[in-house]
């Protein structure tokens, strides 16, 4: 009986892609400016983080909010999430960015672990068991 061997590097290595997420046609020429300068900097923040980075202008308040949370949670009324609010005539986007991802960040390290995660850290480890004793009965 041939089993796949998986090692431990590679199963316990989770791949995070938090990417940045305009509403499209929703910025307007003086936020979109200054969005577009600081776009490579706020990707480089939020490329390796577990959640996302929104940004959305509220017209009727002339500012745009930033906020960091889980894409699974953005419909969600008490899901996580940390925002900042940028005047839409301001050039702070990449401050702004910084400090909502690292707020944020700090409030996922804080939270305490689900039950499904906790299953499904024990599922792994029952798994990588049974991979183990077949190996050693070959």
């Amino acid at each position: 009986m041939q089993i796949q061997n998986i090692s431990n590097s590679q199963s316990s290595k989770q791949n995070f892609q938090g990417k940045i997420n305009i509403i499209p046609g929703d910025l307007s020429y003086l936020p979109a400016k200054y969005v577009r300068k600081a776009y490579a900097s706020m990707e480089k923040q939020i490329k390796d983080k577990p959640f996302d980075l929104f940004i959305k202008q509220n017209h009727k308040e002339n500012r745009v909010v930033l906020t960091a949370q889980r894409e699974k949670d953005i419909h969600k009324k008490n899901a996580l999430k940390s925002e900042v609010f940028v005047s839409s005539d301001a050039d702070v986007y990449e401050s702004a960015a910084a400090h909502v991802i690292n707020e944020f960040d700090a409030k996922l390290q804080k939270q305490p672990e689900t039950f499904m995660s906790k299953a499904k850290k024990a599922a792994v480890k029952i798994w990588h068991g049974a991979l183990r004793a077949l190996e050693i009965e070959d």
